[in-house]
């Protein structure tokens, strides 16, 4: 059963497009406690999930596929996607209440002061892979219901609870291992992954931040040509992930 917070009208609204918008900015998502879900498979996953949908909103053809959906035109679907090119379905979803505890009993994907919504996108949905099912981002990083980060995670958003926290006070309050990702240190392929332990990942830019290392337990270098400055930080995460899975079994 699909789990709608509201009645549902049947026409686009301008209050609906005006909200719609609004919710292209942080501030907005949070006020409202809400954010867009576009795409087919990101709005079936999201109705397969445990949050709570407010409204959708497809196009008159694909309205069939989508119970209690609103239809809409082109043209209307136009005025409020959040992506350069209509999407043919698009969800206004709650933001879910996680608690404020996190517990250690799992393993815990940390990263650092992510601000690319692709990366932290493609890191959601390598987590959601490898079975990870807590990531914990710096405050500074780039907000997981971005409609962007949501697009690319094609769905994994929902299963994978992510946090926003201090990352220093997080590392120096807990017993597990911490393996962080630095251009020096014992190589990945080398490296056996106790468990449950913390993955740290930091930044493209800047790595993980100067405050963090002496927390790390483990420190674990992915070996290569280097003839690129660095990887893509999407990337070096699931080579971490799955070097790490590998472990497990």
């Amino acid at each position: 059963m699909l789990n709608f917070g509201v009645k549902i009208t049947k026409v686009l609204t301008k209050s609906d497009i005006k909200l719609i918008n609004s919710l292209k900015r942080k501030s907005k998502r949070r006020e409202n406690g809400l954010f867009v879900v576009e795409g087919i498979k990101n709005v079936r996953e999201l109705l397969q999930s445990n949050y709570k949908v407010r409204k959708i909103f497809s196009l008159e053809e694909t309205s069939l596929q989508f119970d209690k959906s609103t239809p809409v035109t082109e043209k209307e679907l136009q005025k409020i996607t959040h992506l350069s090119t209509p999407n043919q379905v698009l969800a206004l979803a709650e933001i879910p209440s996680l608690p404020q505890e996190i517990t250690f009993d799992k393993t815990i994907l940390a990263i650092d002061g992510v601000n690319d919504p692709g990366n932290l996108g493609t890191i959601i949905r390598t987590a959601d892979w490898f079975g990870i099912d807590t990531v914990i981002c710096s405050e500074n990083s780039v907000d997981c219901y971005n409609s962007k980060v949501v697009m690319s995670t094609m769905g994994s958003l929902f299963r994978v609870n992510v946090f926003y926290r201090p990352l220093s006070k997080l590392l120096q309050n807990t017993s597990l291992p911490v393996y962080g990702a630095l251009l020096e240190g014992t190589s990945i392929y080398s490296t056996t992954f106790n468990t449950p332990c913390i993955i740290l990942m930091g930044s493209e830019s800047h790595g993980i931040s100067k405050e963090l290392i002496p927390l790390i337990t483990h420190k674990t270098t992915i070996p290569g040509a280097k003839r690129a400055e660095s990887l893509n930080l999407g990337v070096s995460t699931g080579i971490f992930c799955s070097t790490y899975y590998k472990s497990t079994l």
